[in-house]
């Protein structure tokens, strides 16, 4: 441990076993050390960790910070004759977490503000990429959407974010919205009059600030039959990304005879033909956003 760092820092151990205090514990009980003695042996190693933090430890009252105890945590794991990673396996380095620079999706796409574009209640976790894949049937028909996201937590325990799904102007009634990988969407709630869907993404499981997750979600059942001679389908990005994309996989007995990108973002509007490959259309950005990217198709 360096010079100065007598007292390491701590974190709350917000793992729901406290796996490190219960391997730490196993491990003295096992050597028959008393905290005193491992102090000791500590700083014999040239580690200053006082006894009320090793307490601390063991009692599952807080755990290691990952990035500043990284280092004593592999000393105590080779004072115990414990094995690689036993200690330091149920420690998470903390990732960066950017801050949270998300447009609420009200006010970038000119909606009015009310219960259903309010997203304030379910902003724990931020979007780092996303994909929308849709799929077009043979009458020219949009079935089925497919949303994936890559989330960080932005908190401890985040389990919980507002997506936002427009509603074409054709149809009758909302589409059929459900999780499909990671998670589920609940608190399902719908502004007919500005044509959008707000659900919140529920994960399987709560993340520790800094974690990834990876999530897919769909649009099923939509009840309108489409007519018109185009088509535009895109995703809107609040916040900057890594990557976002939209593809869209046409019924091979029906392919559009054109199909256009257009990408915005404050700075401006790009617009440009796109290649139909086999019976797919896409389009891809990357570090990305505040910004919108659709594909328009015509028939």
């Amino acid at each position: 441990m360096a010079k100065g760092m007598e007292n390491p820092e701590i974190a709350p151990d917000a793992s729901p076993s406290g796996a490190f205090a219960e391997a730490l514990r196993a491990g003295m009980q096992r050597r028959g050390l008393s905290l005193r003695s491992l102090q000791r042996r500590l700083r014999d190693r040239g580690h200053e960790v006082s006894v009320a933090t090793l307490s601390l430890w063991q009692s599952g009252g807080r755990k290691p910070s990952a990035e500043t105890a990284f280092d004593v945590v592999r000393e105590i794991e080779s004072l115990l004759d414990l094995h690689e990673d036993a200690l330091t396996g149920t420690l998470t380095r903390n990732r960066r977490v950017a801050q949270d620079r998300n447009v609420p999706f009200a006010d970038f796409v000119g909606l009015e503000h009310n219960e259903v574009t309010d997203e304030s209640g379910a902003r724990q976790l931020s979007e780092r990429s996303a994909t929308i894949i849709s799929h077009v049937d043979a009458d020219g028909r949009l079935v089925r959407n497919v949303i994936r996201n890559v989330w960080q937590a932005r908190v401890d325990g985040a389990r919980e974010v507002a997506v936002f799904l427009t509603i074409e102007p054709e149809e009758v009634s909302p589409p059929v919205v459900r999780g499909v990988l990671g998670c589920d969407l609940v608190d399902i709630v719908d502004d007919m009059e500005q044509r959008i869907i707000r659900p919140t993404l529920r994960l399987h499981a709560p993340l520790d600030r800094g974690d990834l997750v990876l999530t897919e979600w769909e649009s099923v059942d939509h009840k309108y039959a489409h007519e018109a001679a185009s088509f535009i389908q895109g995703l809107v990005a609040v916040r900057p990304e890594a990557e976002v994309g939209v593809f869209v996989y046409f019924d091979p007995a029906y392919l559009p005879r054109r199909c256009t990108a257009t990408v915005e973002t404050d700075g401006g509007q790009r617009v440009f033909p796109v290649k139909v490959v086999a019976n797919s259309a896409s389009h891809v950005e990357f570090d990305f956003g505040p910004g919108m990217i659709t594909i328009e198709w015509e028939w």
